[in-house]
């Protein structure tokens, strides 16, 4: 665990990405399902990043030590990252829901 994947884990995400619409664009697959399989990673992601993070800042607020502190914060940021990334995807999808929002003020 010397430091982050970033590089690794953006590539991986935008080819996986690209190559699901790539699926839906010559009809193996949905865009429905293209969609959904996305969210659930996303929640998979939010889960395991979301549920570290609380852990982590447990321990830190009570100022207690244990031996995985190290391994576990590297997974919460491992995963943050995959969340982010996906979130990027989450966002464009409802750009024009957001957009009809900004536009309504």
């Amino acid at each position: 665990m010397n430091g982050y994947n970033f590089i690794l884990i953006t590539v991986l995400i935008f080819s996986m990405y690209f190559g699901s619409l790539y699926l839906v664009k010559i009809k193996k697959i949905d865009l429905f399902k293209q969609r959904q399989f996305w969210n659930v990673v996303l929640l998979i992601s939010f889960l395991v990043s979301g549920i570290l993070g609380l852990i982590l800042a447990f321990l830190i607020d009570q100022k207690m030590s244990i031996a995985w502190y190290l391994p576990m914060l590297w997974w919460h940021v491992e995963t943050g990252i995959v969340m982010a990334l996906i979130a990027i995807f989450h966002a464009i999808w409802h750009l024009g829901y957001f957009l009809t929002i900004l536009k309504r003020k």
